[in-house]
């Protein structure tokens, strides 16, 4: 059997047109594996916060009993998200404290100043970053 080569561009998912977070949201709620943690159940997406946001999404891993609190952001990472990401997970640690929480920011581009400010709550406040990119596929001949 031949070999299909496939040709791959990043695109910006900020500057698509079509491809928006909530795209991005319904994919990982299809299939969280796809994230990288792990076989995780999506428990429940934009969960109402008493802050007035919503978390965009709310993992699950059965076999050692944590949640993921998930922030989408599409472009760079900045200030306002990673507080979001912060309260979020705060609240539901609180709220729910039979589990082990971890904080989770996806974003298309993880600055180095984001992974600065996240080294200073190393050791306090269990932190996930995860850099998306998004891939258009074209399939040569």
């Amino acid at each position: 059997m031949e070999e299909k080569y496939v040709k791959t561009e990043v695109i910006s998912l900020k500057a698509h047109p079509e491809l928006n977070e909530k795209w991005v949201q319904a994919k990982i709620a299809e299939d969280p594996s796809i994230i990288g943690l792990g076989e995780l159940n999506l428990k429940d997406t934009e969960r109402p916060q008493p802050s007035g946001g919503r978390l965009d999404l709310l993992l699950h891993d059965p076999e050692t009993n944590r949640r993921y609190e998930v922030e989408l952001e599409l472009g760079k990472s900045d200030e306002s998200h990673i507080i979001r990401t912060i309260e979020y997970w705060n609240y539901q640690r609180k709220k729910f404290p039979q589990y082990e929480h971890c904080a989770v920011l996806i974003a298309e581009d993880i600055t180095s100043r984001f992974l600065n400010v996240i080294s200073l709550f190393n050791g306090t406040i269990p932190f996930i970053a995860i850099q998306m990119k998004a891939l258009r596929a074209a399939l040569s001949r």
